[in-house]
Order: structure tokens, then sequence, then C-alpha cells
């Protein structure tokens, strides 16, 4: 079984100018968006999103997804500056439900 998903890697933004993510025009049917100092972070949050709407081998299947793709779940890219007020990393994951 293999999971539909697309990563988007938005990078660092102020709140107030990031326009966001949705699934308009594409293939996907949900779209979560994590933000966070980093990437890890923004990550952990949209698996996170992922796990609170439905169960949690949807999760686990995204998450072997992921590391078959080779996604560093702890990945140093650079950090939100934390003397920039509402500035976060963001990312999001648009997805599709596995067939079964």
């Amino acid at each position: 079984m293999t999971m539909d998903y697309e990563l988007i890697d938005h990078g660092i933004d102020h709140a107030q100018y990031f326009q966001g993510c949705g699934t308009a025009f594409t293939e996907f049917d949900h779209v979560v968006t994590g933000c966070g100092s980093n990437f890890a972070e923004a990550l952990d949050e949209c698996l996170e999103m992922i796990a609170q709407d439905h169960d949690s081998y949807i999760v686990q299947e995204l998450e072997r997804e992921l590391l078959a793709d080779k996604v560093d779940f702890k990945c140093s890219k650079p950090e939100a500056d934390e003397y920039h007020y509402e500035e976060n990393y963001y990312v999001s994951i648009l997805y599709n439900m596995p067939k079964f």
C-alpha cells in the first residue's frame, strides 16, 4: 500500500504574510500545514494534525513513505529568527487517503 502525498517546504515567513496552502487545482483531497521554529517542528506538527483527523495507521503509513523518500525528520535547515516576532518555519503535506 502506498500513500499519495506531496511535501511542500515553504521555509521561513512572517505569520502575517504566509498565504497558506490548499488543495484547489491539485490531485489531493487533504492538506495540513504545520509551523514551528524549524523544519522538523513544522513537519511534526503536520503529522500531529493528521493523527488527530485519522487513525494512527495513516500517520504510520505516511511516515514510512517519507522515510522511503529520504525526508530528514531532524533536518538542520535554518531556524526562524527568535528576535523576529511571529516569524515561523512552514511545511505543508497534501495527501490522499490510501486505498486498500
